[in-house]
């Protein structure tokens, strides 16, 4: 492997670790710390993706005055090559466009959380995953059959609306991806080391303790699986930008519901730091296998496009066998608040002692 080769490898490594961290930090605040089994990860993935390979075309072309009478999906090809020489001499109208369509991204796709979890937030668990199951599979048929918004079967092109950094933009724009998931695991790691973070331990515990003091578990979930959609969302956003295109028929639940839980019972709920090892190791072996299937397929006696699948399910088995608090257990919360407050306690109590003897 050459250096040009073991560049493109990392990068591509990369790009699915970015992608798909920031579904597992969204279902590891769904379900490692509030408890709410989100089954329906791919509806959120898809809602990103289909929001940013139907819009940021589409505005860009208001943006620089293309031609109206070409339509955005038979002409799709031409339209984006169009655009793309406009966007790599206008870093100032691409970074707009790019911002514009990320909180066009957040506001729908938390509207779709919202629609999503609504008709079952009040009811058991089961029934809300049930729920979720049947969004992320309800969208992708809409995906698939709806041409208008992004091509059907057909994929359709994204702008490279970062198309003006010339030969570096893979590595920008990946590191930028990364960068971007470590920030939302920050961001999470704030709220579930914060009062709201024992809240949602406590609803996962106990709903009716937590109900007795005075706190709506009903307005939470919902809190929370919005939340958890937007940031679900941004998986596909970034994916659709980093490939610049978009294929309906890609958000299958495989690739963006179980492949993400298996992540994260591997690296372990309810712990962040879990949840960035558990991507880590699995996107590592999954791409080890796809670039290496054809020299492993003398070692197995079967086709190598069936050992992701079962590798799937193996691991699942063993991590649940042998190590279901995943590779690094839950710790408690600390509370920095609480902290100081007993450190304020413990001065208090010096200061007592120290006049009592004297």
């Amino acid at each position: 492997m050459n250096a040009e080769t073991f560049l493109v490898f990392i990068l591509d490594i990369l790009s699915f670790y970015a992608a798909y961290l920031i579904v597992v930090i969204s279902l590891n605040l769904q379900y490692g710390y509030a408890g709410i089994p989100n089954f329906g990860l791919a509806f959120s993935v898809a809602g990103g993706a289909y929001v940013t390979g139907a819009l940021t075309g589409r505005i860009a072309m208001w943006y620089y005055g293309i031609n109206s009478g070409l339509d955005f999906i038979d002409d799709n090809s031409f339209i984006t090559d169009v655009l793309n020489e406009h966007l790599a001499k206008d870093p100032k109208g691409a970074m707009l466009i790019f911002f514009m369509m990320l909180l066009i991204c957040i506001g729908i796709n938390a509207l779709l959380g919202f629609v999503a979890a609504y008709p079952a937030i009040r009811l058991r668990a089961d029934y809300l995953m049930m729920t979720l199951i049947a969004m992320a599979e309800g969208i992708r048929v809409i995906g698939v059959n709806y041409k208008r918004l992004v091509g059907a079967t057909f994929w359709i092109h994204v702008p490279d609306l970062f198309a003006w950094l010339g030969d570096y933009r893979r590595l920008i724009v990946t590191l930028f991806a990364v960068a971007f998931s470590f920030l939302i695991l920050f961001l999470v790691h704030l709220i579930v080391n914060s009062p709201a973070g024992r809240l949602l331990k406590a609803m996962r515990e106990n709903e009716l303790t937590a109900e007795s003091v005075g706190k709506d578990i009903t307005r939470l979930r919902m809190k929370v699986v919005v939340l958890g959609a937007v940031l679900a969302s941004f998986a596909g956003f970034w994916w659709s930008i980093l490939n610049g295109v978009v294929l309906s028929a890609a958000y299958t639940r495989t690739d963006w519901t179980f492949w993400p839980w298996l992540m994260l019972m591997i690296g372990g709920r309810g712990n962040n730091l879990g949840s960035a090892v558990g991507t880590g190791a699995v996107i590592l072996l999954r791409r080890f296998i796809i670039y290496y299937k054809h020299s492993l397929e003398q070692y197995i006696p079967f086709s190598v496009i069936w050992l992701e699948r079962i590798l799937l399910g193996t691991a699942l088995i063993i991590i649940i066998t042998f190590r279901p608090e995943g590779l690094i257990p839950e710790r408690p919360i600390i509370v920095r608040g609480i902290k100081n407050y007993r450190r304020f306690l413990d001065k208090i109590k010096g200061k007592k002692g120290e006049e009592s003897t004297g």
